[in-house]
């Protein structure tokens, strides 16, 4: 999986959770700073990420504690690309 499809997944999960729109989140965009995500989105946006990204690599997780390391959204897409 290619970083701009795991781009689009953390989009599509966002879009969901914070009902924003998909198209104005690109790579510097900041959970908290720019979106206002509490630590309950965090975790929801997680869950459908692994969800999403499991498909493609079976047991596929985002560990808890590298969760606080992941401030934008190209700093989560880094992450994902890494583990897949």
């Amino acid at each position: 999986m290619t970083a701009e499809q795991v781009l689009d997944v953390l989009r599509g999960a966002i879009a969901t959770v914070l009902e924003v729109d998909p198209a104005g989140l690109q790579r510097g965009t900041r959970f908290v700073d720019d979106l206002s995500a509490d630590s309950l989105a965090l975790v929801e946006i997680v869950e459908i990420v692994e969800h999403d990204l499991a498909q493609q690599r079976p047991g596929f997780r985002i560990d808890d504690e590298d969760l606080d390391r992941l401030l934008t959204l190209g700093d989560a897409v880094d992450y994902a690309v890494a583990r897949l």
